[in-house]
This record gives C-alpha cells, structure tokens and sequence, in this order.
C-alpha cells in the first residue's frame, strides 16, 4: 500500500508541476469565489482564457498538495 501511495504521489506531484508550468500559478482568486462564468439558468458556459488558466492553475496547485500527502501517508505507512 505504501509503495502504490508513493508512486501515485509521484504522478500527482509531476502531473501538477508540468501543468503549473505550461498555464502559470493562479494569480488570484475572486473574493465571491466564483471562477469563471457559469451560469446555471442560461447555457452559456463561454469562458474567457485567463479564467481556464485560473481554473487549471488552480487544478495543478491542488494536485502538487494531494500528491506530497498521499507520499507523507506512504511514509507513515511504512513506519508501522
């Protein structure tokens, strides 16, 4: 289990490095926290490209924290 934690934290870790680096670190974040246009009661779900940077910068920086978890937890998994 902790050898599966640690690989899949690996490709988590890459897999948002790679990506941060091609769109760039989420400059910021809306104070309502909404990003993007979505629009429930009309079907316009035109996004501009700044927010689909936004929206995976954001994707990338989640990624690179669930995957140096996942690898703490292959650790601890270990020391048992």
């Amino acid at each position: 289990m902790g050898r599966t934690l640690n690989i899949f934290g690996l490709l988590l870790n890459l897999v948002g490095v790679v990506v941060m680096f091609c769109v760039g670190a989420p400059f910021q974040i809306p104070a309502d926290s909404r990003i993007g246009r979505w629009n429930a009661s009309s079907l316009d779900l035109r996004m501009s490209l700044d927010d689909l940077y936004t929206v995976l910068g954001i994707i990338a920086f989640s990624a690179i924290i669930l995957g140096a978890l996942f690898q703490m937890l292959a650790t601890l998994d270990r020391r048992k």
